[in-house]
């Protein structure tokens, strides 16, 4: 393209920079390509999904490398996505006349509205000085929030599919309602909402399964054999990245798979114990007392002590010796042997239900 051709684009270029910028945050680099920077885009779409990638691998591979895992990550998740939000702005900005930025900043932003209000429901509306339906719309979004996080899973799914529903009004009404919007078609807006669905729905599916599988999970404890740390029906965050920096620690409560004993008995489910045992220690029980290496342990968390015998003996490498916090009502250790390293799910952190006990678990 000739100078005098690229000056002439220039002069009818009309792209919007909030357009750009709420484009961008759906994935890295469309807004870029909307502006007419469509190499530059593509790099930093490429970019982002590579630094997930490599991220990922480098946390769940097998290299292990957590710590560059978790850099690479936030680099890909929070630096290069704020980063991009200010250059697709800046890329639609360049790409425009003087004559339209200058007609552009006349008025309230439509695309700015939408923006603002595709994190906070209201938000958009306060900006453009709408206060009767900001009020309204954000008094909604709380409203549904608290219900959200009901103990009911049906209520809890219907609630979050009404704030997906909301959200969808919110946009579409915001656009409409900003008086210095220049899209007279609705062309524009609604197939952004089609791809902020889209694209909202896509990522928190795999957001959501690759948390649980690889993050952290919520459990509940269905019996009695943790009393009185745990009792029935608690609900539990189980964090599955702690024994990926380091091993598993004495005392610590954790969730695993089934043992192969445990299999061959029709168990299923996974437990949930308190680590006793380490790879190499010597273990005995007697006298209501439970020794390390010929040490008596120190238990604050019990309220019984143990009616029964077991051992001495010396536990495997990458093998544990757990028990159950309600000693003498545990299917543990103690009956069908040592839970293998592999076996491991995760770390029991915190108590979120029921609120009056919910807390850290850490040294309990």
């Amino acid at each position: 393209m000739y100078p005098s051709e690229q000056h002439s684009a220039k002069e009818t270029s009309r792209k919007e920079p909030w357009l750009a910028v709420n484009l961008s945050r759906l994935l890295p680099g469309i807004g870029q390509i909307y502006a007419g920077k469509r190499l530059k885009g593509y790099i930093i779409l490429l970019s982002h999904l590579l630094l997930i990638g490599i991220g990922g691998w480098l946390i769940l591979g097998s290299i292990n490398n957590p710590l560059i895992g978790i850099a690479v990550l936030t680099a890909a998740l929070l630096v290069l996505p704020i980063w991009n939000l200010f250059d697709a702005h800046q890329s639609a900005r360049s790409a425009n006349s003087l004559r339209f930025e200058s007609t552009r900043k006349q008025s309230k932003d439509a695309w700015l509205a939408v923006f603002l209000s595709s994190f906070i429901p209201g938000l958009g509306h306060a900006y453009l000085k709408q206060w009767l339906p900001s009020t309204l719309f954000f008094i909604t979004f709380i409203a549904i929030a608290v219900v959200a996080v009901s103990k009911n899973s049906v209520i809890a799914l219907i609630a979050n599919l009404l704030q997906i529903i909301l959200i969808l009004i919110v946009l579409y009404h915001v656009y409409n309602a900003a008086p210095g919007r220049r899209e007279q078609s609705q062309r524009t807006i609604m197939l952004f909402i089609a791809g902020f669905v889209g694209i909202s729905v896509v990522l928190s599916t795999i957001l959501a399964a690759a948390t649980r599988q690889f993050v952290a999970e919520t459990r509940y404890i269905p019996s009695g054999a943790m009393l009185p740390t745990l009792q029935i029906n608690d609900r539990l965050v189980i964090d599955k990245l702690a024994y990926r920096f380091r091993r598993p620690k004495r005392g610590e409560i954790v969730v695993f798979s089934p043992t192969q004993t445990l299999q061959k008995q029709n168990f299923h489910d996974a437990f949930i114990k308190r680590i006793i045992g380490l790879p190499g220690d010597k273990v005995q029980v007697k006298d209501g007392q439970v020794y390390i290496n010929d040490q008596p342990m120190t238990e604050t968390y019990i309220s019984d002590k143990p009616q029964y015998k077991w051992g001495p003996a010396i536990i495997p490498p990458n093998s544990y010796f757990v028990l159950g916090d309600n000693r003498n009502n545990s299917y543990d250790s103690h009956y069908w042997g040592f839970v293998p390293r592999e076996n491991i799910i995760g770390k029991a952190t915190q108590r979120f239900y029921p609120f009056d006990r919910a807390g850290s678990l850490v040294g309990k």
